[in-house]
């Protein structure tokens, strides 16, 4: 039998959009710190490098950001990790939901 809460999280993945999906890399990278989960940690980081678009102004500073942050891990600071994402995070679901407005606008 399936997992009702698994069909959600992967129907949810299905549907988002790709600044949707971003934000929930995101939340699922600052779950990893309450959890201190350096190794889950990494790779999220290193997701979102490998889904730099380096033709963009702000991919320099993103990549030197998540660089920062998988160097934190290792030293397995993770309240530090938290303070730098957390407002990142929120910059990028202000975005989702003025996309998700325009959007819904026509």
């Amino acid at each position: 039998m399936r997992d009702p809460q698994l069909q959600y999280q992967r129907q949810a993945v299905m549907n988002a959009s790709p600044i949707k999906l971003v934000v929930k890399l995101y939340d699922l990278a600052i779950q990893s710190t309450y959890r201190e989960d350096d190794k889950k940690l990494r790779e999220i980081l290193s997701t979102l490098i490998k889904g730099l678009n380096f033709d963009h102004q702000p991919a320099d500073q993103l990549y030197s950001i998540y660089r920062y942050c998988q160097d934190l891990s290792r030293e397995k600071k993770f309240e530090e990790i938290r303070e730098i994402l957390e407002p990142i995070r929120d910059a990028w679901e202000e975005s989702a939901s003025q996309v998700t407005a325009e959007n819904a606008k026509g």
